[in-house]
């Protein structure tokens, strides 16, 4: 079986971060696995074709581009970072590297990457793991994000036309169940028989570090429990930042550390709060991360909505609890009061609640296993392995 992986963007998104993993576990399954991208800081990585165009698909690409950040900055309020038409794109088919596959395994279409139209045209087994609600929406990737824009007429518009390109046989794959339940209430998805396989984390990445160590590399000096708050966009609204910060000025700041990571915009509103914190900054290395992990004593991901969270993984990896809302994709690999605390509602004074029992209740010596073990079958080598499954019985139906 050849596999080929379709995710465009950046290698640091998560959607990327995902399919890398699963892809690394496959080779190790001795599976034919390839990654096709069209992000320029994959040019000389070995482990992903880098999708090469002409000089004048570049030019028509660069005029499509363009020309979809005109129309959401017509239509659409901000983020727009959060949205694609998807409409614009290279024609996959085209390529050698779908040629020699026998498995198209989408994972990510967005920045202009493929267009939905070329979707229709492809004539082979496909299965699409949905990694966030793009697939079934408007264009929204998470529709918290534009609500008003999902009711109305251009939205419509666009979901009528993913039902006609999802005509053709496609295997849809949520990593949630939160995601499954989602996509089984849209009218893009609700005909459609939607799997749940969940994300993966390559567990072996990540280790127990201890704390002292860890405070030591990271030259902290302090006697408060740690907080550490993180994402790609930690201020974005849809990571709940709003209700984070709000919490934050009312906690009781005697007791606690803030440490951030992530592309942080402004450092102004923190300095309001009153706590006492260490700004990180984007961290790309899993070395580092490790360490960021292991001297903290709690994560917060405050996510509104999520189909799933990487970082609550890694987190998890190191044996720190996470404090989540409810009702998200991570919420359900979360054992209330046992590897960490489901916050019942959106409130900053139930996200305390959450955070001082954590930082009280939870002793890291002792409950070790247990926020480890609930992530051991999330483990790439397992995840890979369902995934091996799902493959054969579609190559086997091409091969009949």
């Amino acid at each position: 079986m050849k596999i080929l992986h379709i995710v465009g963007g950046s290698p640091n998104s998560g959607a990327y971060k995902g399919t890398e993993i699963l892809h690394n576990a496959l080779l190790k399954l001795n599976i034919d696995s390839k990654i096709l991208n069209n992000n320029p800081l994959n040019i000389n990585n070995k482990k992903v074709i880098f999708l090469k165009i002409n000089f004048f698909r570049k030019i028509l690409n660069t005029f499509f581009i363009i020309l979809e950040k005109i129309l959401k900055t017509l239509f659409l309020h901000t983020p727009r970072s959060t949205f694609s038409f998807g409409l614009f794109g290279n024609d996959i088919t085209k390529f050698d590297a779908y040629k020699n596959a026998d498995i198209i395994h989408i994972h990510w279409l967005g920045e202009g990457f493929v267009s939905l139209k070329s979707i229709s045209k492809i004539k082979k087994p496909v299965i699409w793991t949905m990694r966030d609600m793009w697939p079934f929406t408007g264009g929204s990737h998470y529709t918290v994000d534009f609500k008003n824009y999902e009711k109305g007429f251009i939205s419509k518009i666009i979901r009528n036309y993913k039902k006609k390109v999802f005509k053709n046989k496609i295997q849809f794959v949520a990593i949630s169940s939160w995601l499954k339940s989602k996509a089984a209430e849209s009218d893009v998805l609700k005909d459609q028989k939607v799997l749940k396989i969940y994300n993966n984390i390559s567990i072996d990445d990540f280790k127990v570090i201890e704390k002292n160590v860890a405070l030591s590399k990271l030259n902290i000096k302090t006697k408060k429990k740690i907080i550490l708050y993180g994402a790609i966009n930690p201020q974005s609204k849809r990571k709940g930042w709003e209700i984070f910060l709000e919490a934050i000025r009312k906690i009781d700041k005697s007791k606690y550390l803030l440490l951030i990571f992530g592309n942080f915009w402004s450092e102004d509103v923190l300095k309001t709060t009153g706590i006492e914190y260490k700004l990180l900054g984007f961290v790309k290395d899993k070395r580092s991360l490790n360490f960021i992990y292991s001297c903290a004593d709690l994560f917060v991901f405050s996510s509104i909505q999520e189909s799933f969270g990487q970082t609550v993984l890694e987190a998890a990896s190191c044996c720190l609890p996470s404090i989540c809302f409810e009702n998200n994709g991570i919420s359900e690999i979360i054992d209330h009061k046992v590897n960490g605390y489901i916050v019942q509602d959106l409130s900053p004074e139930n996200l305390i609640d959450g955070i001082d029992w954590a930082a009280s209740k939870i002793n890291k010596e002792k409950n070790d296993i247990k926020v480890r073990e609930k992530i051991i079958d999330l483990d790439s080598k397992i995840i890979a392995k369902e995934y091996v499954n799902l493959y054969s019985k579609f190559f086997k139906e091409k091969t009949i």
